[in-house]
């Protein structure tokens, strides 16, 4: 029997006001009012519960909502806020379902088809359907209440208030969670939004929809005046009338009401991309002149991104933070190397320790943390394996050390593709032979584990017969070097190695990339000196300059 489709919807009521509360958590509970337009022509835009609970609405002048509620903040609406505030609720929504699709900047929806609680779901309430039994339909509703439960719980994690309604069709599901009657509250924001989901049973979408007000569709101001004339007031009064008729009074736009009203999807589902980088931003109400005073709003800032990282089981590689200028200038200060972090105090420390070092040249005005993000490390401890670093530690470490010398000198080293001696770069910290577990999301095995952390692995056996091991100088020491018929006779290096050449073999020369500006050519000579070692001789043909490249222990 093929799986009957089912969605969820999440929406965030008052959105706008919302993305300011989670920005600012110290607004939660207060009359908050979000404006917009000149200081002359300020109006009201959205509301907090609390302010809608005490008669402000949205399109009241600044003044005439002062009025109303002495007590009202008037906020500026803070468009960056409320993208960062739709990216968190994608982020929830992705935990339950890889399909989802943006309805708009305060709804999401979820195709639960395929997963595996929802689809025993669908069996129950099948059969339930069949023989009417209401326990059926009781255990079918509670899979759906658990699914809506969990996800709601993960939101009000990240700071969103949020509704949401299971059914059959994007339509239903949105409608139902718009509705804030439904959801059980008689006054907007009179309980925790993610306590009551509501799952309507399949082939029930038209009925539960009828008693809904009309005003839920938005419906353009002719087509509501319309159907106030004619006394439609529910969405079921709306989808008994006659589509041709209603067709040639109001258009495209009525039919297109209509098949809401009736909870049909007139398109297709496009399920959104996850993001590859991750940012939250804020605007700043007042200037902030020194690091110090950086600190407290960079710690709300590093605290919300971290714990979108968290829902996700993802964890910051680099961070690059943005500050905007009071004089219009930008200042940003990136922070590279690190093992994937999630924890909030350690990446708020490691930004603030490369800040410290520098100067702000104005005031800031507003900041954005942008974060490139791997997979966290989900292998599983070895009970006889010696213990692993700590992720938090090893990311604080390399993080200071990034802010030291530069993050393009701190990570794993990688051989370049060339034959330069010293073509040697870094790249992002990965521990070996986890590489590949985090590029697939999967665990490495306990055999590659136990084979890298034990020491079994045969590339990391202590070697047992003798070997002359090279000891590469970086940077290579500035030698003088005499020669005598192009060998090397005698050798003086920043006066820490000196002595008459006893030996010498060679030379050996090697060229590279002469079609480019980075074109090489040199020779290497092995000289055994009188203070007793060997050593390795490199001459650049290009300048004949000498270095000390190498000991041979």
């Amino acid at each position: 029997m093929p799986e009957s489709p089912r969605y969820a919807c999440v929406f965030v009521p008052y959105f706008a006001a919302a993305a300011l509360v989670r920005r600012d958590p110290d607004l939660r509970g207060r009359q908050v009012a979000v404006l917009t337009g000149a200081a002359a022509t300020r109006q009201v835009v959205d509301v907090t519960p609390e302010a809608w609970a005490a008669g402000i609405r949205s399109g009241m002048s600044a003044t005439e909502a002062k009025t109303w509620a002495p007590s009202l903040l008037g906020l500026d609406r803070d468009l960056d806020a409320e993208r960062a505030a739709t990216a968190a609720l994608l982020d929830a929504a992705w935990t339950e379902s890889p399909r989802v699709e943006v309805a708009g900047p305060d709804r999401v929806c979820l195709d639960l088809a395929g997963l595996p609680s929802v689809a025993a779901e669908a069996l129950r309430e099948d059969s339930g359907a069949r023989d009417g039994t209401p326990s059926a339909r009781g255990v079918a509703a509670s899979a759906g209440l658990r699914l809506g439960e969990r996800l709601g719980a993960t939101l009000h994690a990240l700071g969103l208030p949020v509704r949401m309604a299971i059914a059959g069709t994007r339509a239903t599901a949105a409608l139902i969670a718009r509705d804030p009657v439904g959801s059980g509250r008689s006054v907007p924001g009179s309980r925790p939004a993610h306590d009551l989901p509501r799952v309507v049973p399949p082939g029930a979408e038209r009925r539960s929809l009828a008693p809904l007000p009309v005003a839920l569709l938005a419906p353009p101001p002719d087509v509501a005046v319309a159907l106030e004339r004619w006394g439609i007031a529910t969405l079921g009064e709306l989808a008994a009338l006659p589509a041709p008729a209603l067709f040639m009074r109001l258009g495209v736009a009525g039919v297109r009401l209509q098949a809401e009203a009736r909870g049909e999807d007139r398109q297709p589902f496009v399920a959104a991309v996850p993001p590859e980088d991750w940012m939250e931003a804020l605007a700043l109400d007042w200037e902030v002149e020194s690091v110090e005073s950086l600190a407290f709003v960079l710690h709300r800032q590093v605290s919300r991104l971290a714990a979108r990282l968290a829902v996700r089981g993802r964890g910051a590689t680099a961070l690059a933070l943005t500050l905007r200028l009071a004089d219009g200038g930008a200042h940003v200060h990136r922070l590279g190397g690190l093992a994937p972090v999630h924890e909030p105090r350690t990446l708020g420390r490691l930004l603030l320790m490369g800040l410290e070092r520098q100067a702000l040249p104005a005031p800031v005005v507003g900041l954005a943390l942008e974060a490139e993000t791997a997979p966290l490390d989900r292998l599983q401890a070895d009970l006889f394996a010696l213990a692993r670093p700590s992720p938090r530690e090893l990311g604080e470490v390399l993080g200071r050390l990034a802010a030291l010398v530069g993050p393009d000198r701190v990570g794993a080293p990688v051989v370049t593709d060339s034959h330069r001696p010293d073509a040697i770069a870094t790249a992002p910290y990965l521990a070996r032979g986890f590489a590949e577990a985090a590029a697939s999301g999967s665990p490495a095995s306990p055999e590659v584990s136990s084979a890298l952390w034990r020491g079994s692995d045969p590339r990391l056996r202590p070697l047992t017969e003798a070997v002359l091991g090279r000891r590469r100088l970086v940077p290579p020491l500035p030698a003088e070097v005499e020669t005598r018929a192009g060998r090397p006779i005698a050798v003086v290096a920043h006066g820490v190695v000196g002595g008459r050449v006893l030996v010498a073999a060679g030379p050996w020369r090697s060229a590279g990339e002469w079609w480019a500006d980075t074109g090489w050519a040199c020779e290497e000579w092995d000289v055994a000196l009188s203070d007793g070692a060997v050593y390795c001789l490199a001459r650049d043909l290009a300048t004949g300059g000498w270095t000390l490249d190498t000991v041979y222990d």
